[in-house]
């Protein structure tokens, strides 16, 4: 019987060349067999993301919590961008996969937010910047002014509302 491997920046950077191929689910079997079930694999990739992001500092404003947290973790998945695709587009078909992903995306923000308010707010903001990460390169010029374009938009929101 083989050994389960446990993902590791070795084999995700494997995974990560050949995360376009119909190969790569049975290549990710290879390296744990449970993963045949996606949901598994998914889990375990959140979990090593999780051991190796930075959490803002807590001394930060609101907005740059949000800012710093939600570029830490995409900055972190440049180097399996790939793999983090692939996840998404799977997820686009299985909306377990979908809500797997989310609680471990709200799971992150509650270590640094407190509110659910602020919570809210920086899902909402993440969506938006993941989606402008896809196409971004790895300086992720677009990805930030998209944030900060989402801030502003906000403020705009929150001005409208205290008028009436």
């Amino acid at each position: 019987m083989r050994k389960k491997q446990n993902l590791n920046k070795t084999n995700l950077k494997k995974l990560n060349s050949i995360a376009h191929l119909k190969s790569f689910h049975s290549k990710i079997k290879s390296i744990n067999s449970e993963y045949q079930d996606f949901n598994i694999f998914i889990k375990d990739f959140e979990n090593f993301i999780s051991t190796e992001l930075k959490i803002p500092a807590k001394d930060l404003s609101l907005e740059d919590k949000i800012f710093e947290g939600i570029i830490n973790r995409l900055d972190f998945l440049n180097d399996y961008k790939n793999v983090t695709l692939r996840i998404y587009l799977e997820s686009q078909k299985k909306p377990k996969y979908f809500l797997n992903l989310s609680k471990n995306i709200n799971n992150y923000f509650n270590l640094f937010l407190n509110s659910q308010v602020e919570k809210i707010m920086s899902i909402i903001i993440y969506l938006y910047a993941f989606n402008v990460w896809i196409e971004d390169n790895n300086n992720m010029d677009k990805t930030m002014a998209s944030i900060g374009n989402a801030f502003h938009n906000l403020d705009k929101v929150r001005s409208f509302i205290k008028i009436r």
